[in-house]
């Protein structure tokens, strides 16, 4: 749509990102709203967008690493204190709270609790941080409720799932109450793979390498 192509990690930002990073201090939906498609058609979608990254982390305090895309840039379904890895795949009806209703004040309506209504000064909400590892895959209405502070590089959240605790590397986790089924490989290549560290690279650095991430490694260990 624009003539500009998408950019590298690493690379100068447009000015014209700065200049919509700047103008995304005005808080009006529309206005937001208007700017965030406009950042993502100008640089090249959601996978390699450096500018959505930088509005998330300081507008919304959601930190977004690079070619992670999809639910993550949905408004309000990751809540603020989250941190997400690189090369993750989240579906867009996932969601991941931070902080849970109070329960033992009068009222558990936000009128009385958070700021966004303009009643009180103060968010009294206690917020935890959730730190989701790189290559996560989340999928389809899975929920992570704030009893959770870490998944794991690698661990897939099925459909559905409620997770309740944190998930260890390349574990696969559904149900409700989430429960791991298996992992995606044996303990050996696990480690191999967390230890090799390979979404700290480019898609550009990858490629060469690409045919490695097309074929099977094992299959994987499962919980009886």
């Amino acid at each position: 749509m624009f003539p500009f192509k998408h950019l590298r990690e690493g690379k100068q930002v447009w000015f014209l990102g700065d200049i919509v990073f700047f103008l995304y201090r005005i808080n009006r939906f529309k206005i937001r709203s208007f700017l965030r498609w406009f950042i993502i058609n100008l640089e090249g979608g959601t996978l390699y967008s450096v500018t959505l990254r930088k509005i998330f982390a300081t507008y919304h305090g959601v930190e977004i690493g690079m070619y992670s895309s999809m639910g993550c840039f949905e408004l309000n379904q990751y809540g603020p204190g989250t941190k997400i890895g690189r090369y993750c795949a989240i579906a867009e009806h996932s969601n991941a709270f931070t902080a849970n209703h109070p329960m033992n004040t009068k009222s558990v309506h936000s009128f009385f609790y958070h700021e966004v209504h303009g009643y009180t000064q103060n968010n009294l909400l206690h917020r935890t941080h959730l730190i989701i590892g790189n290559d996560v895959f989340i999928g389809h209405n899975a929920i992570i409720l704030p009893s959770v502070s870490l998944i794991g590089d690698g661990a897939i959240i099925g459909a559905g799932a409620v997770v309740h605790a944190d998930v260890p590397p390349y574990a696969v986790v559904v149900g409700h109450p989430s429960r791991i089924v298996r992992y995606r490989f044996s303990k050996t290549v696990i480690e191999k793979l967390l230890k090799s560290k390979w979404w700290e690279k480019t898609i550009d650095e990858l490629l060469p390498d690409i045919e490695s991430f097309q074929k099977p490694l094992d299959n994987g260990t499962t919980i009886m």
